[in-house]
This record gives structure tokens, C-alpha cells and sequence, in this order.
């Protein structure tokens, strides 16, 4: 049964069909601006298209069909798209007979053979008013290919569409399960994924819910999507109406920065091996060229309802690809080359034989032992203006064909742009600019800031412009990916002396020119120096801080005039997490991070920001909390043996409750006030697995690690470990019904801690030795282009101080002798340390030193001689330029204490080459030291090790590959239950993300 709404009189004479067939007709024809005739005593508006005149023009029913049905014709597009505008309900005066828009109808339908595709422009109508004629116009009778409603959402360049192109459910979702068991793909280089979405997978392009449109902005609301998504499917339907239709479509579109919105209902909405094969079927269905909505016609029959935009319909479609993809291919530098397989090339253009020439060897792609098909290496510039040739013929008639051979070259064109970061003509800042208002105008202030004058602060980046202040360290926006039009950057601006809590904003910044513009307001309350921080965020992680210096003077003093006309505003740069942005559109969304620092004044300070909330913290007073930490594990480190008989048993027991105790205190100063207020936000803190902290200061510190989640435990004699913390520590979660949660004062669970529940990326930053002497360039090791992946499992260096005795050593070399093809050498001074850097330029650095020496003069010393490591030369850690950056494992006494000098070994190592650094932020003697080091070595080890097998077993992706930081979480659990309690105080310091 349709409903004809206001219809329902004029439509009398017309069953439902006929019915659907003249809403149909009427629609098209007042997009092609044909208006009814006027009511009496009002003007007849002139026809907007051609062939409306013969439409006025025709009389008796037969003829107005053949009228409207030649109309209807000739505003078919080239594409089989007519528009379609809803009619005005209940003014039917002057419309059309039913009868004869049917017959229209039905005459053209017959002529377009079920290939018409009926895009509604909702022209600002409400979409649940367009719900009722959206489902009358998918009624067989129509015979459309697809009914969507075309301007649903509006372009703003975010969206991406790539190959091979993912499908993929939430973990929680009940098709979860059967689409992990699916197969993989048949052959190389196939151009769809169905899969389980995960944080390493930061944008899809279809996400599916099993649920309805209600359930599915509900869950969004209550927990977040790791990832975001061009295309949401919702399984099970739109089970909404009136403006609540319109408030979830647009909950679910803004969570998850989609352009499409799609319901479901009918069969292939129902039983999950229905749902399963439709979603195999929209795939074929897209990788065959078929426009989007029509593959979800085909793919789920008439019960689909799609909200769609015109750009997501634009660019999800393979011939659109394909003109990406050449436009790509011509922006790479002259002397790239591509390597790719002869099938691709005879694919994709004419007379392949002619073009590159034959590589030796095996094309990539092909699984161990399997016979290598030849391949051939390309110029880009040449391959583009071949496919620009050849793309006329492409037929996309299977999914092993063009379009598998297209995502071959995609594969090969994203490693070129991440290998080659190509600049842009011209470099592009932070910029600033203060405004205030006088006299009714706007005034910029480029001297000074004023006590109660409200003032405006506008940022973005963009090219030089005199009318902007700069940073004088140029943002790295050429690397950003290329791939992706737009990026959203996050901007967070604090003072602490003018500001309470921080501002927040967000920019666009495409690939060429400024960025759009950030508008935030203050009014300076104090006379003083002003320091205000600009941080720069990208999915949740900090690339760039910048410091806007000044000054806030008394509203009426004068302008010092020994300033000489010299600005009194200006911008330096403070931190640069990340100097190269290639890879951004491939990087892992984290849930929060924390900028560490200090005043003016010399206060420690936090600075947070987590999904769309900043804040600021005065960290006064954390150093009591912080030195009592330390002690414990002190102790710890004095008496190995009173802890080392099992996780449960001994002295560990009173030591986690203490520990739990202080954490606990953490938690509530760090956590409740600011992180649980996030929650209605569907951000739940302690559920979410990713922070950073990004330290601009050595002494900058927090021992996120030690915060404890649960509620603290008593301090009396009946507390207990909880009955189930091994098979937590071996899960990595705790079980739903575990006692420990049911009593938490009365038990100690290791998994409360944040340090073993989360992944945690620290990073040191000190812009005074940014460039040494300003002549050496600093290397800031990290995951990018053909350098993603850490080889631990090559060659390894050792060495050790004069505390720890051989005796405690030879375990671990034995292991790792045994473990590593390359050999272990052992350096008994830095001298041989560096001379076995530079001549076996080891992937793996072992070091237990002990830590010597204050501020400047701080030292590391093995085998009895110390060593400061101040601006550490690069041929202690990474000799070779197109090497692989090495894994140090830097473990010893006290060498990145929480008491003091936190990490200052860590900066400069980092800054020497090292991939990733992994210490300790307490004191850990000798033999605790080399024990927790071999079991972290022994688990990293055994998962690359894993994860090979599994890369050559089958076609994945190195993005696939485990992550540093999960590795060594998982490490961390693993040595806790091995009784090493000492474990808690690993962290590491460089990218969470490099794989291995």
C-alpha cells in the first residue's frame, strides 16, 4: 500500500502502480520547470525548458502522454539520470490527469528500459517529508534503475574513495564474525576488502551496521567509530519519522564524516548470510563500474533507501578513479618509475609490449613459492598518457580485470608518494593575526595586547602574506597525502596566565593555498608576558606547537617607543612531533593527547585535548605523588628476589596496592573532572585504548602509566589479587563477570593500569637543540613511505655497565644469538659501540647503562666508562641514511627517572636516528634490568616473527602488520606475569605506529 499523502483526489483514477508511475512523471516534469497552470486571476509563469510549449499545447489524454513522455525523453541525461522534484501536495490545480502521467510514464520507462536513474533534489525539503514518494518511486511499476535523493549532503572535499576499496563492520557488530571467515581474496590486487574496521583503518569507504538508523546514532552517541567512512549501510533500516528522520541522518552522517546515508529493508535485510552476499554483490557491483546507486539497487533490491551526495556519487565510481589516478601519475617526479605486472599493463593500455621495460625477479604481491609473473617498470608520465588513451575501452566487465589492474598501479603509486614527499612552490605556516575593535571598526594589533580589551585571534596556514605573522619554521603541508583533497586539522590555543581553559577549533586545509580560517575570542585580564600555544592535531595526535609571543600591557600606557616600530607580537616554533606528513590519510586516530610544559612562571602545566574538548591543568604539587612512585619501585629495584617467586605471591601484593592507591589519586585528579565529562560525547576514557603525551620539556612529567582505573583498593590485610589478573594479563581484558570488578576495594587487578591497558606514545621535545649550532639537521625517525616496518630480527648490538655482571648478561645474548641470523656483537665501550654501529649497522640496540652525572653533564656509562650524550652524534645510532631506523632498548639505572632529568638520554637518542626508544621512568638495577629486557625481546621478537609468516602466507598489506605500541603492551603483560613487576615502568618514547 503507497501512501499518496495529499495526492490521494487527484490520483483517484490510478491504482498504486499507475500511481507510482505519474508521482514519477510529475516530478521530472516540474524539475524540467514545467509549472500547473495558475488558478483564476493569477499569471501564468513562463516555461523554463524546451518542450514545455508543446506540452501546453496538447490536447486530449493521448496526445498530452506523447507530450510528456517526449519531455521526459529529452531530460534524460547522458548518464540515464533524470531529476526529480516533489510536487506541492494538496495545490493539484492545473496538474496533469493521473491517468495520462502514468501512461507517460510507463511509454518512456519502456523506451529506457529499466536503466533510468531517478535523482531527487530535495530543494531544503525536509528528508522524512521525501520518505513516503521515495518509497512509492521505488515500486516495480516505476522500472528505475535506482531512486536516490541526489543533494542530501554537501560537498566539502573530506570524503575519499581509493582501491582497493574497504566494506567493513564495527568489532561489535553481529556480521563481525562471518566477514572475519570470509576467504582472502582469489588473486593479488583485488579491488575490494571486506573486513572489521579498527583504528588502523582511520577512513573507509563503506561502513556497515547491522542495526537500524535509531540503533546505529546510538551507539555513535554512546562509543565512537575508530574509523570514519564515506558511505554508511544500515542493515536495518530507517526506523525513524518526522524530524526525528532528519536529526539521527545527520547524527550518524557528522559522526562519521560520511556523504551517504543508506537504509535497508526487506530480504537481504535480514538473515546475516543474505546480508553478507549483498554486500559481496554492492562490491562486484562497483568494481564492475557500476554507478553507486545503482550497484545498492542491484545489490539489495527496491528496499533501498539512499540519501546520498553528488560528490560521493561522483567519485565512488571506477572511471572517475581512473582520471584520479592519471592525474597522480603525472604530478610524480620525472625519475620515478612503477614496477608492474605485464597482465596489469595489457589491461590498462594499447600495445603494452612498447612501453617500460621487463624487471628481473618477482613482481610483488606473490606469495612465497609461487611462480612470479614478469613484470615491467613504468614511467608514470608515460603510463598516465597511455591509460588516458586506452580508458575509452575499459569495460570493467569482471573484477579481475581493469579494475584489479587499476588497483595494482594505486598500490604502486601511494608507496612512490609516500617515498617521494613532492613540494609545492611555495612553503606554507602557522600564521596569526590579533584584532580589536575600534571606533566601530576592526583594528589589528601587531604591538601589543591590552588588559580588558576584548580581542580576536585568527589562524591558519598559508602561504607568506604581509598581512599574516608566520612561524618561522615552515608546516610541512606538502606531505601531506595527495590522495586526499582536504585534511581537518585540529587547532587548540592556550594561555595560562589570560585563559582558563583552552579554545578550540578546527581548519581545512587543502593542498594548495591557505586554509580556511579559525576565529577565537579572549580578553586579556593580566599585565605580563604572554606565551599563548597554538597545537596543531590530526586525528587526535599532535603534529606541531607553535608559542605566540607578546606582551599585555594596561589599557591606557603608551607604546614603548624604544621598541623602534618593531612588532611586539611575535610566533616561534616550540615542538615538531612529526616532520614528515605523507602517510597522515593512513595514520591511527588516537583518543587523546596531553602537551606537557611549563609557564612563564615555571608552573607545570597539562594541556588536553580529547575528541571536541581541550583543557588545562596546573600539575603543581604532582612531583609528591610522582617521587612516591618512584621509591616503591626503588625498593623494588633493591630486593628482586622478595618479588621475583610469582605475580601473586611474596612482597607484590602490598606493592600493587599501594601502587593501585597512588594511581587511583591520579585518576581522580587527571581523569574525573576533565575525561569522564567526555562521555556524553561517546568518548568513554576507560574503554578507549590510545593516548600521547607530548613533552616539550625534559622535566615535563606524568606517569600516565601508573594512573589506576578501578576503584582504589583498602589499605587493609583483606585485600587480594584479584582471582582472575593472570588470565587478564593473558587476555588483555578483563573478563565481564570477574570478581575483582564485583569487590574492587577488596582486590588489585595489574590490568587498572593505564600502562597495561593502553597503548601510550611518548614523545620528548627541546626546540633549543632542534638544530644543533644551526648547522645539523636533525633526525626525527618515523614510520613513512618504504620505512614502515621495524627489522628486529636482523643483527643486534649489546652492551652493559660494569653493575651488571656477564653472568646476568649471557641468558640474553644466548636468546638472542639464537634468535638473530645477523649476529650479536658486544660493545665493552662506547668507542666499540659506535665503531659496530657504523660497520654492522645493527637493526636492534640493547643497552643497560648506568645513569651518571646532572643537567648538562648528565652521562651513561658502560663497561666503566661514562659518556654524556648531549647532542648525540649520529653514528652511535644510525650510520646509514637508507637503512632500516633501529628499535633501542635503553634499560638501566634510573635513565629516565620521574624523579629527575626525565628522558633527556631519550631526546637525544631519538634525535641521533633511533626508530623508537624503550626505558623506564623509574630506577631499575642490574639483574631486574637484563630479565625484564629479555622477556620484552623475547615477546617483540616472537610477533615479528609471526608477523612474517603470516605476510608471506598471504597477500597483506604491511598496515596489516602488529603495531610497536600493541607489541609492547602486550610485552609489558607478558612480563608481569612472569613475575616482573618491574615492567610497569617501561614505556617508549617515538611512533606508536611502526609495524613490525
Amino acid at each position: 500500500m503507497i501512501d499518496r499523502q495529499g495526492l490521494a483526489r487527484w490520483s483517484l483514477e490510478v491504482d498504486d502502480a499507475g500511481f507510482a508511475q505519474a508521482l514519477a512523471a510529475l516530478g521530472a516534469l516540474l524539475a524540467a520547470g514545467w509549472r500547473a497552470a495558475p488558478a483564476a486571476g493569477r499569471r501564468q509563469a513562463a516555461a523554463r525548458a524546451p518542450g514545455l510549449a508543446a506540452l501546453a499545447g496538447a490536447t486530449g489524454g493521448h496526445e498530452q502522454a506523447q507530450a510528456i513522455s517526449a519531455l521526459l525523453a529529452a531530460a534524460r541525461q547522458a548518464d540515464d539520470i533524470i531529476d526529480w522534484q516533489a510536487p506541492p501536495l494538496r495545490a493539484v490545480h492545473g496538474l496533469p490527469a493521473a491517468r495520462v502521467l502514468a501512461d507517460a510514464w510507463s511509454a518512456f520507462a519502456g523506451q529506457a528500459a529499466g536503466r533510468v536513474r531517478i535523482a531527487v533534489r530535495s530543494q531544503r525539503q525536509r528528508r522524512h517529508a521525501l520518505l513516503p514518494m521515495l518509497q512509492a518511486l521505488a515500486d516495480p511499476a516505476v522500472a528505475a534503475g535506482s531512486v536516490y535523493v541526489a543533494d542530501a549532503f554537501a560537498a566539502d572535499g573530506r570524503i575519499d574513495w581509493q582501491l582497493p576499496f574497504m566494506i567493513a563492520v564495527l568489532p561489535d557488530d553481529p556480521l563481525a564474525e562471518a566477514i572475519a571467515r570470509l576467504p582472502a581474496p582469489p588473486r593479488p590486487h583485488w579491488p575490494y576488502r571486506l573486513g572489521v574496521a579498527s583504528r588502523a583503518m582511520p577512513r573507509l569507504e563503506v561502513l556497515v551496521f547491522s542495526g537500524s538508523l535509531r540503533q546505529t546514532a546510538a551507539r555513535l552517541l554512546s562509543h565512537r567509530s575508530p574509523s570514519h567512512a564515506a558511505l554508511v549501510l544500515l542493515l536495518g533500516g530507517l526506523d525513524a519519522s518526522g524530524d526525528a528522520l532528519d536529526a539521527l541522518l545527520r547524527i550518524v552522517a557528522d559522526e562519521l564524516s560520511a556523504e551517504g546515508v543508506v537504509g535497508v529493508d526487506g530480504p537481504a535485510a535480514s538473515a546475516s548470510d543474505a546480508q553478507l552476499a549483498a554486500l559481496i554483490r554492492l562490491a562486484d557491483q562497483l568494481a564492475h563500474n557500476t554507478p553507486l546507486d545503482v550497484a545498492l539497487r542491484q545489490a539489495f533490491g527496491t528496499g533501498v533507501t539512499a540519501f546520498l551526495g553528488d560528490d560521493l556519487r561522483r567519485i565512488s565510481a571506477l572511471s572517475h578513479t581512473v582520471g584520479t589516478l592519471a592525474a597522480r601519475l603525472r604530478a610524480l617526479p620525472r625519475h620515478a618509475e612503477l614496477a608492474l605486472s605485464e597482465r596489469s599493463l595489457g589491461q590498462l593500455v594499447d600495445s603494452s609490449e612498447r612501453i617500460g621495460t621487463v624487471l628481473p625477479g618477482s613482481a610483488r604481491g606473490v606469495a612465497a613459492g609461487a611462480r612470479a609473473p614478469s613484470a615491467r617498470s613504468v614511467s608514470p608520465q608515460q603510463l598516465a598518457r597511455h591509460i588516458g588513451e586506452a580508458s575509452a575501452r575499459y569495460r570493467f566487465d569482471h573484477e579481475s580485470d581493469e579494475a584489479s589492474s587499476l588497483t595494482e598501479v594505486a598500490g604502486e603509486l601511494r608507496d612512490q608518494e609516500l617515498a617521494q614527499a613532492v613540494e609545492q612552490p611555495r612553503s606554507r605556516f602557522v600564521q596569526h593575526s590579533f584584532w580589536s575593535r575600534q571606533h566601530g571598526q576592526l583594528v589589528e594589533e601587531r604591538q601589543r595586547l591590552r588588559v580588558g580589551v576584548p580581542v580576536l585571534l585568527r589562524l591558519r596556514i598559508g602561504p607568506p602574506d604581509a598581512r599574516w605573522q608566520s612561524a618561522p619554521a615552515a608546516f610541512p603541508a606538502q606531505q601531506l597525502p595527495r590522495q586526499q583533497r582536504r585534511h581537518r586539522l585540529q587547532l587548540v590555543f592556550h594561555e595560562p596566565t589570560q585563559l582558563d581553559q583552552p579554545l578550540l577549533g578546527e581548519l581545512l586545509l587543502p593542498h594548495t593555498g591557505p586554509s580556511s580560517v579559525v576565529e577565537l575570542a579572549f580578553t586579556p585580564r593580566v599585565c605580563a608576558d604572554f606565551a599563548g600555544r597554538v597545537t596543531v592535531l590530526h586525528r587526535g595526535r599532535v603534529l606541531q606547537t607553535v608559542l605566540i609571543e607578546s606582551r599585555v600591557t594596561a589599557a591606557d600606557q603608551a607604546l614603548d617607543e624604544r621598541s623602534g616600530g618593531r612588532p611586539g607580537i611575535g610566533q616561534r616554533l616550540e615542538a615538531r612531533v612529526r616532520t614528515n606528513w605523507s602517510d597522515l590519510g593512513s595514520r591511527r586516530r588516537f583518543d587523546a593527547s596531553f602537551v606537557l610544559n611549563h609557564s612563564n612562571a615555571g608552573r607545570p602545566l597539562l594541556t588536553a585535548i580529547a575528541g571536541r574538548r581541550a583543557w588545562a591543568k596546573d600539575l603543581s604539587g604532582i612531583d609528591e605523588p610522582v617521587a612516591r612512585i618512584n621509591q616503591l619501585l626503588s625498593n623494588v629495584a633493591h630486593s628482586v628476589a622478595d618479588y621475583s617467586g610469582g605475580l601473586t605471591e611474596g612482597d607484590n601484593l602490598p606493592l600493587f596496592i599501594e601502587l593501585a592507591r597512588l594511581g587511583a589519586d591520579l585518576y581522580s585528579s587527571l581523569v574525573i573532572d576533565n575525561l569522564q565529562a567526555l562521555q556524553s560525547q561517546g568518548m568513554n576514557v576507560d574503554q578507549e585504548t590510545h593516548i600521547q603525551i607530548v613533552s616539550t620539556r625534559a622535566d615535563a612529567v606524568v606517569p600516565f602509566e601508573f594512573i589506576y582505573q578501578y576503584q582504589p583498593p583498602d589499605d587493609d590485610a583483606g585485600v587480594t589479587f584479584c582471582p582472575n589478573a593472570l588470565k587478564a594479563l593473558a587476555d588483555g581484558a578483563c573478563p565481564q563477570d570477574c570478581a575483582g570488578q564485583q569487590q574492587p576495594r577488596r582486590h588489585v587487578c595489574p590490568m587498572g593500569f593505564w600502562g597495561l591497558r593502553k597503548v601510550i606514545e611518548r614523545h620528548v621535545y627541546n626546540p633549543a637543540v632542534d638544530v644543533p649550532n644551526q648547522a645539523e639537521v636533525i633526525v626525527q625517525a618515523e614510520p613513512v613511505g618504504d620505512r614502515l616496518r621495524l627489522q628486529l630480527d636482523q643483527s643486534a648490538l649489546l652492551a652493559y655497565s660494569q653493575e651488571v655482571l656477564a653472568a646476568e648478561i649471557d641468558p640474553l645474548l644466548t636468546s638472542l644469538r639464537q634468535q638473530l641470523p645477523g649476529g650479536v656483537e658486544v660493545a665493552t665501550s662506547w668507542d666499540e659501540w659506535k665503531q659496530a654501529v657504523i660497520g654492522a649497522r645493527p637493526t636492534l640496540l640493547v643497552a643497560f647503562p648506568h645513569n651518571t652525572g646532572e643537567r648538562q653533564d648528565i652521562a651513561l656509562e658502560i663497561g666503566g666508562m661514562p659518556f654524556k650524550t648531549l647532542r648525540l652524534p649520529r653514528e652511535y645510532v644510525h650510520a646509514d641514511d637508507s637503512g632500516p631506523y633501529p628499535l633501542l632498548l635503553l634499560l638501566g639505572c634510573d635513565t629516565a627517572s620521574t624523579a629527575q632529568h626525565y628522558a633527556n638520554h631519550i631526546r637525544y637518542f631519538r634525535q641521533a636516528g633511533a626508530a623508537a626508544i624503550v626505558s623506564t621512568i623509574a630506577t631499575v638495577f642490574g639483574p631486574h634490568a637484563v630479565k625484564v629486557g629479555e622477556k620484552l625481546l623475547q615477546t617483540l621478537l616472537a610477533i615479528q616473527r609471526q608477523s612474517t609468516r603470516d605476510a608471506e602466507a598471504t597477500d597483506r598489506s604491511l598496515a596489516a602488520a602488529p603495531c610497536l605500541g600493541e607489541a609492547l603492551r602486550e610485552a609489558k603483560r607478558q612480563a608481569l606475569r612472569d613475575s616482573l613487576p618491574m615492567a610497569l615502568c617501561v614505556v617508549a618514547f617515538g611512533d606508536a605506529d611502526w609495524r613490525l
